[in-house]
């Protein structure tokens, strides 16, 4: 049963102005790490907890970014058309001049796709499989096949953001070349796949123009932590986090619902400073495998051990259920929750009459991932598979905000019973 500080904790949560957040971060841009917009929204998120009293820290660090600067796709034999489309995260870039060539399907991409089929010098037109979200292996193989260029279809209508990068936990080698030889790889929407398959059938030959320029460069980023002090165990802290940057889309839901639901929680939470320390945080780089925890857990190794519990809160606006991840499938690693935590937080949506549900996130992790794997405990709150996900339709008007106002209840709840047993 909820106390009475607890039930006016609840209530005065607003579903309203978390959601205003959101609006006002996507307002920044695509917060690709190391851009202008990503560093708008970690300022953002620090300006916000310094007007609710809290302690503000930005804790740098230097990490891999890439930032497409020109893009054109066209169909410039038999018919003139623009495509639009998005390259990939850490694409190649094309020679100034771009490339004109053939097109030639190769289905899913695989070595078998590319049997008795001439993509020499070719652009070559791959469809992406369900769940698909790095294409390193598929580009792979079409280079080594002697492709030019590669473009991939969605199998929804809107563009997916792919990109090419090992689909791995452990972090040595995070950005891989492209071999035998770089190809600038793109995506492009379900529509316009189906569009040039039916040209390629209805045509002798069929030619695409695509230039890409691109940069591939270490740039600086930052952790955002902001601190409500503890009253009797300040050395103590729970924290509450959510990723400021995206996947080079407005980023609504992935992820500005959390920064909404984190940013809300510490409004409502300045004013009933608990026993422990309650850490507000927004790390930088989570799109490129959590790079800004992994610097968090390292740079802060020597503490670790005084933190209670992360509750990660990470794509939540959209619709269906709410997912407690209890575990992470990396192909090189599994990643686990420990039950007390997991259930812990349940027991708090049970009691405030929410259903919630235990899954395994087979994508892998979000933050979450790299505190858990130094030793911290740690939840991922997560809403799996929005229906835009990494997307340019990832937008304010997709997100629910009563739903951000129920996350943000769970969390919060949470975070306060945790902050004061």
């Amino acid at each position: 049963m909820l106390s009475e500080i607890e039930n006016q904790i609840m209530r005065g949560i607003s579903a309203a102005k978390a959601y205003e957040h959101v609006e006002n971060i996507c307002k920044f841009g695509n917060r690709l790490t190391g851009s202008a917009p990503d560093n708008k929204a970690s300022e953002y998120f620090a300006a916000t907890c310094s007007e609710y009293g809290l302690y503000t820290y930005f804790e740098e660090f230097e990490t891999d970014c890439f930032e497409p600067i020109t893009c054109e796709l066209s169909l410039v034999e038999p018919i003139n058309k623009n495509i639009e489309y998005n390259p990939m995260r850490f694409s190649p870039s094309t020679p100034e001049e771009g490339i004109t060539s053939e097109l030639v399907d190769v289905g899913a991409g695989n070595e078998e796709d590319y049997s008795g089929k001439d993509t020499k010098n070719k652009i070559v037109l791959l469809k992406r499989g369900f769940e698909m979200t790095n294409f390193l292996p598929e580009i792979c193989i079409a280079s080594k096949h002697g492709a030019s260029g590669a473009i991939v279809a969605n199998y929804e209508s809107w563009i997916y953001h792919g990109i090419l990068e090992p689909d791995l936990f452990e972090l040595e080698k995070r950005v891989l070349p492209v071999e035998p030889n770089p190809i600038p790889a793109i995506n492009i929407s379900l529509e316009d796949g189906q569009y040039l398959r039916e040209c390629l059938l209805k045509y002798e030959k069929v030619k695409m123009h695509l230039r890409l320029q691109a940069i591939t460069e270490k740039r600086v980023t930052q952790n955002v932590r902001c601190l409500l002090p503890g009253t009797l165990l300040p050395e103590e802290r729970v924290i509450l986090g959510a990723h400021h940057d995206t996947e080079n889309t407005p980023g609504a839901d992935d992820n500005g619902s959390g920064l909404g639901v984190v940013l809300e929680l510490a409004r409502v939470l300045s004013a009933h400073p608990c026993k422990r320390t309650i850490e507000f945080y927004s790390p930088g780089c989570e799109e490129g495998r959590s790079i800004g925890s992994w610097e968090y857990c390292k740079r802060h190794k020597s503490d670790l051990r005084n933190i209670v519990a992360f509750i990660n809160v990470d794509g939540v606006g959209g619709g269906g259920d709410l997912n407690i991840i209890t575990e992470g499938e990396w192909p090189d690693k599994k990643i686990v929750t420990p039950e007390w935590l997991y259930l812990f937080v349940d027991k708090a949506a049970k009691e405030l009459n929410y259903k919630t549900n235990f899954a395994a996130n087979d994508l892998g992790s979000s933050d979450e991932g790299r505190f858990l794997d130094a030793g911290v405990p740690a939840v991922f709150l997560y809403k799996p598979w929005e229906a835009h996900f990494h997307s340019m339709l990832d937008i304010p008007e997709y997100v629910d905000p009563n739903t951000l106002k129920i996350v943000a209840e769970i969390s919060g709840l949470a975070a306060w019973r945790l902050a004061n047993r």
